[in-house]
């Protein structure tokens, strides 16, 4: 069981500066909310760490419902959001979370899934990777219904949530295309997930849009790390010409880049632009703030839950697919 301080729905209101039943709308999502409105209400929600039980429901602790959640062991601060929205909904619902932090690894997802199942989860969200053929084979096992994170699931039996990676990379690059640049490089994540093959699609598919010819040697493949983005920087810059701008799968990555860039004398945005991805909350206090697309990891987690109470409760019309919107949070790195 998790166990934490509660904050009243009252109280996020008065943060939020909105009405309960405009608080109450975003958490269950049960009617339109104005995107500035929402905007406002998951970042009081985020700020207060807010937890609640449904009013009035006393929730029997003999009763007590499990969900497990399998998660990265990560310092970035998405999956953070995305574990805040995950308890969120799960509390207010009356379930209780067990959490198990993986190195990312395939063995030590597997390691966690056989142990919800030993232990009798009702459902389990799965974040940050895309299950293999032996992770479908102890889901299918468990008959346990399972919600994707941040990935689009290519199973028809789980759902996904995330946002439109492809769509957000094109657009922050046709950002950089439409400020005059054409020798515009990538940073990306390994592999073919989303943060690796997603977004690289999208610079793609922008830059081909642009009539820009791709050019291999400015896209490297990197892990997460400021020093990893820090590294890629300098294969690109060593790979002869100086792109002027570059566009990286991640913020922390971007700092690294930039890092790099100002270490070796080099002026951002004046000489190389750099945009970042997530809105991490190093974008906004790195100098030169960092330009970075924006979505709400919190409001995926929450979703998330959403759709797997909905699962556990014998719902069987849910989306599949389910996408959260996306900004451009232009700063100073794009000038």
């Amino acid at each position: 069981m998790v166990i934490f301080l509660k904050v009243k729905i009252k109280d996020i209101a008065q943060l939020a500066n909105v009405s309960i039943s405009t608080v109450s709308r975003v958490i269950n999502n049960s009617k339109p909310v104005n995107d500035d409105v929402r905007k406002r209400v998951l970042e009081a929600i985020k700020q207060t760490n807010y937890r609640s039980n449904v009013i009035g429901l006393e929730t029997d602790k003999a009763n007590t419902q499990l969900i497990g959640v399998i998660i990265p062991q990560n310092s970035n601060t998405v999956l953070d959001d995305f574990n805040v929205g995950i308890r969120d909904l799960a509390d207010l619902y009356g379930y209780d979370i067990m959490v198990g932090l993986t190195d990312g690894s395939a063995e030590s997802e597997q390691h966690y899934l056989k142990m919800f199942q030993r232990m009798g989860t009702e459902g389990n969200i799965f974040v940050g990777s895309i299950p293999n053929h032996e992770h479908l084979e102890i889901i299918r096992s468990s008959n346990t219904p399972c919600v994707l994170v941040g990935q689009q699931s290519q199973v028809d039996t789980i759902p996904s949530v995330h946002l439109d990676n492809i769509t957000a990379s094109y657009e922050a690059v046709t950002y950089l295309i439409q400020k005059g640049h054409r020798k515009i490089a990538m940073i990306r994540g390994s592999g073919d997930n989303a943060v690796g093959g997603d977004r690289y699609k999208g610079y793609l598919q922008a830059l081909m849009d642009a009539g820009i010819t791709l050019r291999k040697e400015w896209v490297v493949e990197s892990a997460m790390a400021v020093e990893d983005g820090s590294d890629a920087m300098r294969r690109i810059m060593d790979s002869g010409e100086l792109p002027t701008a570059v566009f990286c799968s991640t913020d922390w990555m971007a700092v690294g880049a930039m890092n790099h860039l100002i270490d070796n004398g080099l002026r951002v945005p004046a000489d190389v632009a750099v945009f970042g991805f997530d809105n991490s909350f190093i974008a906004s206090i790195v100098r030169p703030k960092l330009s970075s697309v924006e979505y709400s990891g919190t409001e995926i987690g929450m979703t998330a839950t959403r759709t797997l109470i909905k699962l556990i409760k014998g719902e069987t019309v849910v989306p599949h697919h389910a996408n959260v919107a996306h900004y451009l949070a232009i700063r100073e790195s794009t000038g």
